[in-house]
């Protein structure tokens, strides 16, 4: 979408394009192709945001599929998102308007300490890693029109088919897998048997980051599993320098489960696709 003003943005490169009809909290998603969607479904709308110290009265939480916007009165903080039916990520990579004056992306403390999210009787409690809640999402009336944006930003979005496949609940850790802890998965990884000159690899923080490399260019987001073998991850700005190398940073930001085999790590996608294996590095 195009905006009327200068926007500072580092854009992940899995972004996707999506249309639809929006659905209401706790109802069956309104629109085509209804299926055993994820929980998750519901989270997409526009929210008014409350219970956080640090935002107005009127800051607002735009959840599309897989972009988020934060609506303030400077304009707006934008980022990606994922979820289950249980976990959610978010990472702020731009902002629009005076939010993003003098070239700066502003921190968004309180949406990228949420892991989690539960239902409420108005809308959704978003959770960080101990189960406190840190902000409180209802619909209630709009926003005001942003200087900065175009209209549509201050309507819910829609919900489409390519909404509910982006959300949709990955399939069972395939038998014989073991499911990846917290625990387990904390630390460094590489490729097994690479021999190439560069140093792919892939590291998870215990508090909740990761960084990696292809071998030449470098990213880093958000993650965390519900130890079950869910896995979510965000990631960021990335080059696109060539090099001898292996794709992990994509792996990562494409893995929805992660097992445990021989003492290697697979990540595979929603469909139970390998993505990709790695070992202690």
């Amino acid at each position: 979408m195009r905006l009327r003003l200068p926007m500072v943005v580092m854009l992940c490169g899995l972004a996707l394009t999506l249309s639809g009809c929006a659905g209401a909290p706790g109802a069956p998603p309104v629109g085509p192709g209804t299926t055993a969607d994820s929980t998750s479904i519901g989270l997409v709308n526009l929210w008014r945001v409350s219970g956080v110290a640090e935002e107005e009265a009127d800051t607002w939480l735009r959840l599309d599929v897989p972009h988020f916007e934060v609506l303030r009165d400077c304009g707006m903080i934008m980022g990606e998102w994922r979820a289950t039916d249980t976990l959610f990520l978010a990472s702020v990579n731009g902002a629009s308007g005076a939010c993003g004056a003098n070239g700066t992306i502003p921190e968004v403390a309180w949406l990228e300490s949420v892991t989690g999210y539960q239902p409420t009787d108005a809308g959704w409690e978003l959770v960080d890693a101990v189960g406190t809640v840190v902000a409180s999402l209802t619909v209630d009336g709009e926003p005001d029109p942003i200087p900065s944006a175009v209209d549509s930003f201050t309507e819910p979005p829609p919900i489409t088919d390519a909404v509910r496949a982006a959300l949709r609940r990955p399939v069972a850790v395939p038998d014989g897998s073991t499911p990846a802890t917290t625990d387990e998965l904390t630390g460094r990884w590489v490729p097994p048997s690479f021999d190439g000159y560069t140093e792919p690899h892939l590291l998870f923080e215990a508090d909740g980051s990761w960084t990696g490399s292809d071998g030449c260019n470098g990213n880093q987001g958000r993650w965390t599993t519900d130890g079950a073998g869910a896995l979510l991850a965000t990631a960021g700005l990335s080059t696109a320098m060539g090099c001898e190398g292996v794709l992990v940073p994509s792996w990562v930001a494409q893995a929805r489960l992660a097992v445990i085999d021989d003492n290697q790590l697979r990540l595979l996608d929603a469909d139970g696709v390998e993505l990709g294996l790695l070992e202690r590095g």
